[in-house]
């Protein structure tokens, strides 16, 4: 049985995305955005079930019922997703936002979204999700986002019993069969592709940071693109809600510029930085990328190691389970990383500062 992409020890950690949203804080850090890419849907054919359009099946998994979602496809009509629907779906729970979003409130399980079928150059998306007031700083949401196509399979059958004898003992003649007599089409329908958003609820200290280093990082990147590019009506609205999130945390979005290296610029090697060695005005700073994650012997998360730009390594305790997501995210996409602790407390981390990753694809696929 073809499970899909997902069970297979290959799948591709780029794949996993960690977007955090605030507790309790205004409607803008609740809003979690998260970008993607997703070829057009493949021209409807005549066999069994190739008529079906491909489609986005949506496993909201424990996000509280009642948050509101949205996809937002420029490239996409989202009335020609609402026909889609309306066409193979016996009850829809999508509606249009505007010319190019769909919309849903989340139900208890699943939604899916037909693909339009197009030539051209894959579409451009923003994946977002509207959690509610109310939910609780430690908790963490798992969606996941499959996308289902058909797979065209020959069967064949099996081939015609003997005939029976005649009463003279001779065997009748058996009729020469057609290879369309002993062969049939039967297609199913199979997961092409996944990505999953990770959301763990946390609180402005923690958000922040991250929030100012990637609007200047998205910034820059939208200051790179060339005039027409497909990501540019992606990238301005994700702008938009990441401005929306960095002033709901209390910080002020109108001061963040472009930059390739966040919002603290570059490292000292470029002559830029703003201190990461001991002693700074952040208290003890080590910067470089996480080497190892270390759990005790009931298998509890006890901290990580951090092999330092100098070429040391330090070893940093936690046991909380956030500090621990970000270890882990950071040990596996190679993350260069700044870790401030306390001087009374060396080895404990107090803030950690998401500084630069290596090249990594464009986006996450369905």
């Amino acid at each position: 049985m073809q499970q899909g992409p997902e069970w297979s020890d290959n799948f591709a950690q780029r794949n996993l995305q960690i977007t955090y949203s605030d507790n309790p804080g205004p409607l803008e850090t609740h809003r979690v955005p998260q970008t993607f890419d997703v070829r057009p849907g493949p021209a409807p054919g005549t066999g069994q079930l190739e008529d079906y359009p491909d489609e986005l099946w949506i496993d909201w998994g424990e996000v509280p019922v009642g948050s509101t979602a949205s996809i937002y496809w420029p490239a996409v009509s989202a009335i020609d997703v609402l026909a889609l629907a309306e066409k193979y779906y016996s009850s829809s729970q999508l509606s249009a936002a505007d010319a190019h979003t769909v919309k849903c409130t989340v139900p208890g399980g699943s939604t899916y979204v037909p693909i339009p079928y197009a030539t051209g150059p894959n579409f451009a998306g923003l994946f977002t999700v509207d959690l509610p007031p109310g939910i609780k700083a430690g908790t963490s949401y798992t969606i996941t986002v499959r996308r289902v196509s058909t797979q065209r399979g020959p069967q064949q059958l099996a081939p015609p019993p003997q005939t029976q004898t005649t009463i003279a003992g001779a065997a009748a003649p058996r009729a020469a069969v057609s290879n369309a007599e002993t062969t049939s089409m039967r297609n199913w329908r199979y997961i092409v592709g996944t990505f999953a958003v990770r959301i763990p609820v946390t609180t402005p200290n923690v958000m922040l940071p991250a929030e100012e280093n990637t609007l200047a990082i998205i910034k820059w990147r939208l200051s790179q693109m060339q005039p027409g590019n497909r990501w540019i009506p992606v990238l301005n609205r994700w702008i938009g809600l990441i401005e929306g999130r960095v002033r709901g945390l209390g910080g002020n979005p109108g001061t963040i510029v472009p930059s390739p290296w966040g919002w603290y610029g570059p490292p000292p090697a470029y002559g830029q930085g703003r201190g990461h060695g001991q002693g700074s005005e952040h208290g003890h700073e080590a910067t470089g990328k996480v080497c190892g994650v270390i759990y005790d012997r009931f298998g509890d998360f006890d901290g990580f190691l951090l092999r330092t730009e100098e070429g040391h390594e330090r070893h940093y305790r936690s046991h909380e389970a956030e500090i621990e997501s970000l270890a882990r995210y950071a040990w596996l996409e190679r993350v260069v990383i700044t870790v401030v602790s306390d001087e009374h407390g060396p080895a404990a981390p107090v803030r950690i500062i998401l500084r630069r990753a290596p090249p990594q694809p464009e986006r996450p696929r369905a």
